[in-house]
């Protein structure tokens, strides 16, 4: 399932493929060579950060997207399933954490390429080679590859890399340092943002910058945006903290249209190609979850052909698979619905309706998000419907209605079906007399449904609120590691930091809440 590289560009291409090349090694040698950021144009490494921060888009992308998101968070949240059990039914989605090392892949690509080229960036600031506002613009794509990687694992190695010896710190450490080094970027960004306002000359990472094209005013926007997602994440945790990072974060200005959102996507010579493409179509290996299947057949919701193709199966219709099956046929399930992701279809990192439902939550803790809950509910489905398409009257008639979600039908071609019950009973109708817990059920749903196909949050939301229900997997083949009814709460560290580390992995246990398992939980995951 290897691939070409997801660059292809004339001269543009040849100098990422250089700045590429230069962050295959293991982190620990990258650790004091200013003179590295010599080799190539330094704001090239603001491309190489983006294409692999998030989703991996570069050299092995859709066989690294694959391992880090699609077997991953993807799965774990229902929106996509696999259709084929890898390693004789083993592997990450029948909870055998330990049957691959499938583990190592966020890991490898947060520390292998994302942060050696932000420490080349660094030592270029530090030598005058790039501006403040570029290196702000580098600390924010470092926050959300870093948030990422430790929301998978718990611990990671990260307050001390690039130095001579680099341990794991706790997750909370993580957090409030990427909180720290967020608020600064943000400061550097409003300045730079209210300087440059009316001006038309292009910014300085104008070709090299693949989400904004160097815009300060939408980095900034979306510094905001991180900051509250960052706050609500600790909310169970740390109230008090999350509730002033929130404030603040709205207070210097969030995303609120949805033109705002932050999409990957290829910009001049640079082109992007999207690795769920290769993933359903040319490796054949995915499809539709049975989680989203039940939520947006059960309300019949008009962003399903926006979010999948109709099956090709009993008439038609939009049918997915549960997750879980320790042994399959891969022909009986090719014909369940694909995700509606072609080549170019941009990449999403963030959205304005996630923003808009992050400050639902906010408001309905009486925390100062500008509006109350009820507003922002429904503007986070207004906003979702415009991201896709859709007319307001079209999310007018949405919000109004009482449907639920429905039972899951497997629909596969098989004489075998796995079919599930109803898993929740929430409607998208918002009721003001509800109790702050169904209301937090109604708002992490619809907002579960607006992030499709961003696994990787809608997995940590349901780690970190219990929604929305997602429907448990068939076959748990973790030997009593992982709780199939709690689901899994982390990923257990890389092999590889076990071969090659494992003084810092055995700290790093001590470090979690319980033992390197699936079962055990994050730091923040504490309702």
């Amino acid at each position: 399932m290897t691939m070409k590289t997801y660059i292809k560009a004339g001269l543009a291409a040849a100098i990422i493929s250089m700045a590429l090349s230069s962050c295959i090694k293991s982190y620990e040698d990258y650790n004091t060579n200013p003179d590295a950021v010599q080799v190539v144009d330094v704001k090239s490494y603001i491309t190489t950060m983006e294409m692999d921060a998030l989703i991996p888009c570069s050299d092995e992308g859709a066989n690294e997207f694959q391992r880090a998101c699609n077997l991953m968070g993807d799965s774990f949240a229902g929106y996509l399933a696999p259709i084929q059990a890898f390693n004789g039914g083993s592997y990450t989605c029948t909870y055998d954490l330990d049957g691959t090392d499938y583990n190592n892949v966020p890991f490898s690509v947060a520390f292998t390429k994302v942060m050696p080229a932000w420490l080349n960036i660094k030592y270029a600031f530090a030598n005058g080679q790039i501006d403040e506002a570029s290196f702000s613009i580098a600390e924010v794509i470092k926050v959300m590859a870093i948030q990422r990687v430790t929301d998978i694992y718990g611990p990671v190695p990260f307050t001390h890399f690039g130095e001579d010896v680099s341990p794991y710190d706790s997750q909370e450490t993580v957090y409030k340092s990427l909180l720290e080094d967020l608020n600064e970027a943000i400061g550097t960004l409003k300045s730079y943002a209210a300087a440059s306002e009316g001006s038309s000359a292009n910014p300085p990472l104008y070709s090299v910058d693949l989400i904004y094209q160097g815009n300060y005013s939408a980095w900034l926007k979306l510094a905001n945006s991180v900051k509250l997602r960052m706050a609500m994440r600790i909310r169970f945790v740390e109230p008090a903290l999350a509730r002033q990072y929130a404030e603040e974060a709205v207070e210097d200005g969030v995303m609120t249209k949805s033109t705002d959102g932050a999409w990957l996507k290829s910009s001049g010579t640079i082109q992007v190609f999207n690795p769920l493409e290769e993933v359903w179509n040319a490796y054949s290996d995915t499809r539709m979850g049975a989680t989203i299947d039940a939520y947006m057949n059960g309300y019949s919701d008009p962003r399903l052909p926006k979010y999948f193709k109709e099956a090709t199966v009993d008439g038609g219709g939009y049918h997915g698979a549960r997750c879980g099956l320790r042994t399959m046929l891969k022909e009986n399930y090719k014909p369940l619905s694909i995700p509606n992701v072609e080549k170019n279809t941009p990449v999403v990192w963030m959205l304005a309706s996630e923003v808009a439902f992050l400050r639902a939550e906010g408001a309905m803790l009486n925390w100062n998000m500008g509006g109350n809950d009820k507003t922002f509910y429904e503007t986070g489905i207004e906003l979702s419907f415009a991201e896709n398409g859709l007319s307001s009257s079209d999310a007018a008639a949405y919000m109004n209605s009482t449907k639920t979600p429905a039972a899951f039908e497997d629909k596969n071609t098989s004489s075998t079906r796995n079919s599930a019950g109803q898993p929740s009973s929430i409607t998208p109708k918002w009721d003001a007399s509800a109790g702050n817990e169904t209301k937090l059920e109604r708002i992490i749903t619809q907002k579960y449904i607006a992030m499709f196909p961003n696994g990787q949050e809608a997995w940590s939301e349901f780690r970190r609120t219990g929604y929305p229900k997602v429907i448990h997997i068939v076959n748990n083949m973790s030997n009593g590691k992982v709780s199939t009814e709690k689901q899994v709460r982390r990923m257990t560290f890389p092999r590889s930091e076990y071969a090659n580390n494992a003084p810092a992995v055995t700290e790093a246990i001590s470090l979690l809440a319980g033992p390197d398992t699936g079962n055990t939980k994050l730091w923040w995951d504490k309702k």
